[in-house]
């Protein structure tokens, strides 16, 4: 049986790390206050330092969790019986789903785009996203392999464009919305953007 004492710290180090997420991703790094994540956490500072040593270990610790939320949710799309049709279906409506039940991430990695990527673990995050890469990756060639992908396919350039598309959509969808005059946050417009995406990938790898 777990210690008592260990469930508790635990329990204190996701209480703040959620704190902490609705904080840096509502204001950034810059703007969030140390004072605020503990409040919202029901903790004092002392703890909350104790725990992460400094704002910025806080601020990474809370970047790395948002991306490792992102990579259990790839793994769902990892289905090796999968045509390479499907597979590029099923990669981009996951991303989706995740993008919409994770604003959060969405914002925070706005925020850290902004800063230029200076808080960001680069050797973690590539752990992070390799075994996503390369699944799709194995998928294109895949298709290559069965003669249903042109073999010309730019892997890297595929892989960027997939990533690109999905993530550009949430990151400007309260502008865009405000431009074409709809609510793009609806499922409706979120499904349709996620098929099309799909059509004109596959359009564009297709023999």
């Amino acid at each position: 049986m777990e210690p008592r004492h260990c469930k508790k710290s635990v329990l204190t180090r996701e209480r703040i790390l959620a704190a902490a997420e609705a904080e840096f991703s509502e204001k950034g790094f810059y703007g969030a206050r140390v004072d605020e994540i503990a409040e919202a956490a029901d903790i004092n500072k002392r703890m909350l330092y104790a725990h992460f040593g400094s704002k910025e270990g806080l601020y990474t610790k809370a970047l790395l969790s948002v991306y490792e939320r992102l990579a259990d949710c790839e793994r769902q799309f990892m289905i090796e019986g999968l045509d390479p049709v499907a597979s590029i279906r099923n990669i981009v409506h996951v991303s989706f789903r995740f993008l919409v039940e994770n604003p959060d991430f969405v914002r925070m990695l706005m925020w850290e785009n902004l800063n230029r990527a200076t808080a960001i673990p680069k050797d973690d995050l590539v752990k992070l996203k390799a075994p996503t890469f390369d699944y799709m990756r194995r998928q294109i060639r895949r298709g290559v392999e069965l003669g249903i992908f042109r073999s010309d396919a730019d892997e890297y350039q595929i892989v960027l464009s997939l990533m690109s598309f999905c993530f550009s959509y949430f990151s400007n969808i309260h502008t865009m919305s405000a431009i074409f005059g709809k609510d793009m946050s609806s499922e409706e417009e979120v499904h349709a953007r996620a098929e099309f995406i799909t059509d004109m990938l596959i359009k564009y790898l297709s023999v």
